[in-house]
């Protein structure tokens, strides 16, 4: 069976200073992406590893050196339009890596925006104001969305409240993102972002 290991952005490193509820929501994470990723990794031929590499710069260095080895990928945010992904390989020295490098573009929460029903789905027993499904931010193509973990965090305050009722919901990557991502539809993300696409082919390029 071929092991397949991916390296996203996120998260934290085991060797971190983190307290121990920072630890769990990094597992959380991790755990996550193994749910929604096993969606193109069918774990009945593959080995799926998740690996939280934490930020860009730890994650590009864990992925450099276990690709030497391993089919190992590289999953990380591209802070940037579709347009300047090529800007972006060169920016990270990662060029001659790019069959293995796979951007969430914009960023992660760009995946979550694409789907308001997962935003639903997820919160369902929070307090709820409004129609979210009908906000504008739903009518700009995904990946064009600039600084998407800042538009997430408000269409949340604006449309949820904190289970007390009285404060508005706020978005925290590593409480509310693995919740957000393991209610994502790959199928879904793969028709909408082109380099989820491209990881869904990957196995065959590879």
């Amino acid at each position: 069976m071929v092991t397949i290991k991916i390296v996203v952005e996120g998260g934290v490193l085991p060797d971190g200073n983190e307290d121990a509820a920072t630890f769990d929501n990094s597992e959380n994470f991790r755990e996550s992406f193994h749910i929604l990723l096993s969606g193109i990794f069918p774990p009945a031929s593959i080995n799926l590893e998740i690996e939280t590499g934490a930020s860009y710069t730890s994650s590009i260095k864990s992925f450099k050196k276990q690709l030497q080895s391993n089919h190992c990928i590289l999953l990380i945010d591209s802070d940037c339009p579709p347009i300047e992904k090529f800007r972006k390989l060169k920016e990270l020295a990662l060029v001659e890596y790019a069959d293995h490098v796979f951007f969430m573009v914009q960023e992660m929460e760009s995946w979550i925006l694409s789907q308001p029903s997962c935003i639903l789905k997820t919160y369902i027993n929070y307090p709820y104001n409004g129609s979210l499904d009908r906000d504008e931010i739903f009518g700009e193509a995904p990946e064009t969305i600039s600084k998407p973990s800042i538009k997430l965090h408000e269409i949340l305050g604006r449309y949820f409240y904190e289970m007390n009722g009285i404060k508005k919901k706020k978005y925290g990557k590593l409480k509310d993102g693995p919740l957000l991502i393991a209610n994502l539809n790959i199928a879904e993300l793969i028709d909408t972002f082109e380099d989820v696409n491209r990881l869904n082919g990957y196995t065959e390029n590879n």
